[in-house]
């Protein structure tokens, strides 16, 4: 994939995206099948902030729907990481 030639809201999206995957990897959710990752709450704390601050970037780039999709990832990934605490 050539990054370069993504408009920036589809490049935020990947971004998202990989931030969200860190985040549930770093709270110990397997990711990839037979892998048991570490938990690493700082590292998901972060990844989760990031993705947060990117999400309020994005969003005046992006449908309302959209938006809404973002950011109740994000709020899915708080509440997770609020239980894994």
């Amino acid at each position: 994939m050539d990054l370069a030639s993504l408009d920036i809201e589809d490049l935020l999206g990947v971004f998202i995206g990989v931030l969200s995957d860190k985040a549930l990897e770093h709270m110990g959710v397997p990711v990839k099948e037979g892998e048991e990752p570490e938990k690493d709450l700082r590292r998901a704390s972060v990844a989760i902030n990031s993705m947060s601050c990117l999400v309020d970037q994005l969003e005046p780039l992006v449908t309302e729907e959209a938006a809404k999709q973002y950011r109740s990832l994000v709020g899915d990934l708080q509440l997770s990481y609020v239980r894994v605490s």
